[in-house]
């Protein structure tokens, strides 16, 4: 299937956004990084402050400690930017370990960039599965590569798919073509090869992806509606 060209970071670079909230404070990320860009951490901890007041009160609670755990991500995330990677780490394990997937997903991009720690694919990998059994999307997508690419894992498409399905239900636009991709192929064998409801499945998830803005989605949605199956 089509891949990202070998050894793409398919994470991204290490940031600062927390994806865990499911409220305003998803909304809300760019708001309080643009703050901390032009005013400071304390602007950026005002800002994300006023996102969260004017939520209901039942969702308080949850909300209030995503809140502290982005604060404490954008800390880690401006440490590392000025260098001090230790002192990043340390806070991206402490939030690890409560389950915060951006932290984990931090911690993935240091030890498979090789970025203030020696470079480890496999603890890498490692972190990134903790992410995705704890649903984010973007690790989910990574995992899915890992066994579609079967360098670190043992190659499975069957297990590569299932992981695409997961982050792809999520509206991940990468997991949607790369799921499209595998259909359409029957799993690597062949435009040809796939069956009538591989080739449904293919179609609808590519539309999806290229719904998005998914260039590559929308040429493999043309290339699929001028293959034909052979009788």
């Amino acid at each position: 299937m089509a891949q990202r060209p070998s050894g793409a970071n398919t994470l991204g670079d290490i940031g600062s956004e927390d994806q865990t909230s499911k409220f305003t404070i998803r909304q809300k990320t760019r708001s309080w990084r643009l703050a901390a860009s032009n005013g400071g951490l304390i602007h950026a901890v005002l800002v994300l402050g006023l996102a969260i007041s004017c939520l209901p009160a039942q969702v308080w609670a949850q909300e209030r400690d995503t809140a502290a755990e982005a604060v404490t991500n954008l800390e880690a995330y401006a440490a590392f930017k000025m260098g001090h990677h230790d002192e990043a780490r340390k806070i991206w394990e402490k939030l690890a370990k409560k389950g915060n997937t951006t932290a984990l997903i931090n911690l993935a991009n240091m030890f498979q960039q090789g970025r203030g720690v020696d470079e480890d694919q496999k603890k890498a990998l490692s972190y990134v599965r903790k992410a995705a059994e704890l649903s984010d999307p973007r690790a989910q997508y990574e995992l899915g590569m890992a066994y579609e690419r079967g360098t670190i894992l043992e190659r499975d498409l069957q297990q590569a798919a299932v992981w695409f399905e997961r982050a792809a239900e999520q509206g991940e636009m990468d997991a949607q073509f790369a799921l499209g991709v595998l259909n359409a192929t029957a799993f690597g064998k062949g435009l040809e090869i796939a069956t009538d409801e591989q080739r449904e499945q293919a179609v609808a998830w590519l539309r999806k992806a290229s719904a998005q803005g998914h260039e590559e989605a929308k040429t493999y949605l043309d290339l699929l509606e001028h293959t034909q199956k052979p009788m």
